[in-house]
């Protein structure tokens, strides 16, 4: 507890202090012209389709510029109005809305979200009794991510509510930093009960209306209907050529959490205001007390300092906090399908930078397209961040061949299924991930599960896996899925225990 007060009390310090040098330093175009050299420079080290990069300093925006293509196959180029998928950078959006509700005092992100959502339930009477809007904006609830529940659902947003009394938590109440998705889904949909509206609805009056962001959207479908849209890509791990990425995670089960779609040119509005008390072009969006709200720390998001440079992370709500060399970082990353995203602000130095990019492996480049430029900027010296951050997505790579060979170190050769191939047929549900179906193809048995539809291979005695695509380990958690087949008390298969995605095994039951 007292390391996490220092931790705190320096952070908190580091904020209320401004270097001199840095109030009065000018950005030079010598130093922009470096950044331009350095983002283009990356594009090519990570295979990069398309990416927008926007600098603004103050109340300006004195850097923007699209580099690649939107359509790699048309040779459409990226341009500052280039539709992304911004993913998690809007868990900040809906963290804006609660503080402004909670700053007009419609509401108190300390007290029960039960108090302004009755019906809601969790895993726990602690967690009914006691969470707080608070508590899930800034992952503090103890339960982990369990982000199979929305994967390929279709679920609506309502439908994921009322499965969070299935997801059991890990850790105790407050007890640490637990990300979670599912969470500020619900705290989505407590904002917009609270508001008398959608959660959409919420966003759209009072942070892009008055923001003047009038071509950001809240579903992909509406913005490929614009014609600005990316098309999103990665880069094979089995090939090493570029294909498009035709699994679309949209869903609106999850849109407070990551749905937003935007452009680096309305999204340096929502930086602009930032950096000037909650204004953009003479029009208050929100009052600094409510930016202050969404900065403050609440939890400890890294207890890991990766990087020498950068220093451990605190957790706001919608936001983490850093020093990098010496300065404070306000930011965020997104992951949605193959779109990546990164937007930072350095408030004290009035810095605000935006890297969208529609490549998978363009989360290490957006990272080290921010930090970069804040060493060109800053004049802090030229740290080698591609190749730090290639070196961690090597690393990363390494790690899930071992997790794969790690389970097929445990299989038994040479065992054969306990029971004939069609008593493993059959449906099988759970609460909140739905139904999974086993059928049989001649002597294959296949699963059909939401958007997921392949053969099984028998591992040994009554477990079967799905084998890996090899394109799709890491990236999108491309796991191997290990189904083990239960008996019941008169030795009839009546259950499937399994893992989906990273979530923690749950058993399916015979419908």
């Amino acid at each position: 507890m007292i390391h996490n007060m220092r931790l705190f009390t320096l952070l908190i310090c580091l904020c209320l202090v401004t270097p001199v040098w840095a109030q009065k330093h000018q950005i030079s175009s010598k130093e922009l012209a470096s950044v331009d050299a350095y983002v283009q420079q990356l594009m090519k080290d990570w295979r990069v389709v398309g990416s927008s990069v926007t600098i603004i300093h103050k109340d300006k925006v004195i850097f923007s510029k699209g580099y690649g293509y939107r359509d790699l196959d048309k040779k459409l180029p990226v341009t500052s109005r280039t539709l992304f998928g911004i993913a998690s950078n809007t868990k900040l959006f809906t963290a804006m809305g609660a503080a402004i509700l909670h700053d007009e005092k419609k509401l108190d992100l300390d007290k029960p979200v039960r108090n302004y959502f009755p019906e809601i339930r969790f895993a726990t009477t602690e967690l009914d009794e006691k969470l707080t809007l608070r508590d899930m904006l800034s992952h503090r609830s103890g339960v982990p991510r369990w982000d199979g529940v929305w994967s390929g659902s279709g679920y609506s947003l309502q439908e994921i509510v009322d499965r969070l009394q299935y997801l059991k938590p890990t850790l105790g109440f407050r007890e640490g930093y637990l990300y979670n998705n599912n969470m500020y889904a619900a705290a989505g949909a407590v904002t917009a009960r609270v508001n008398g509206t959608t959660w959409s609805e919420l966003i759209r009056q009072r942070i892009f209306e008055p923001l003047e962001m009038k071509h950001s959207y809240f579903s992909f479908e509406d913005a490929a209907a614009t014609g600005e849209f990316a098309s999103d890509y990665f880069v094979s791990l089995a090939d090493s050529t570029i294909k498009t990425h035709t699994k679309d995670a949209h869903c609106d089960c999850w849109a407070p959490a990551a749905n937003i779609v935007s452009s680096s040119e309305d999204l340096s509005h929502w930086i602009i205001a930032h950096l000037n008390g909650g204004t953009y072009n003479g029009r208050r969006a929100f009052s600094p007390k409510a930016l202050a709200e969404t900065i403050r720390p609440n939890n400890i998001a890294s207890k890991q300092m990766v990087f020498d440079e950068v220093f451990y992370g605190l957790y706001g709500l919608g936001r983490s906090s850093t020093s990098y060399k010496g300065h404070v970082i306000v930011s965020h990353g997104g992951v949605i399908s193959s779109y990546r995203s990164q937007i930072s602000i350095a408030p004290k130095d009035s810095i605000g930078i935006i890297v969208l990019t529609n490549t998978a492996q363009g989360s290490s480049m957006a990272n080290a397209a921010v930090y970069g430029i804040y060493d060109r900027l800053l004049k802090l010296g030229e740290t080698p961040w591609s190749q730090k951050y290639q070196m961690e997505y090597k690393k990363g790579l390494r790690e899930a061949a071992h997790e794969a060979d790690s389970l097929r170190g445990l299989q038994i050769k040479g065992t054969r299924p306990g029971h004939d191939l069609a008593s493993y047929t059959g449906k099988f549900e759970h609460p909140a991930y739905g139904t999974m179906e086993i059928t049989l193809t001649g002597e294959k048995l296949h699963l059909t599960f939401r958007d997921r539809s392949q053969d099984l291979e028998h591992f040994h005695f009554d477990q079967f896996w799905a084998a890996q695509d090899p394109e799709y380990p890491i990236l999108f958690n491309g796991r191997l899925m290990r189904l083990q087949f239960l008996t019941n008390g008169s030795g009839k298969i009546d259950r499937i225990r399994t893992g989906i995605s990273t979530d923690p095994e749950v058993e399916f039951v015979r419908k």
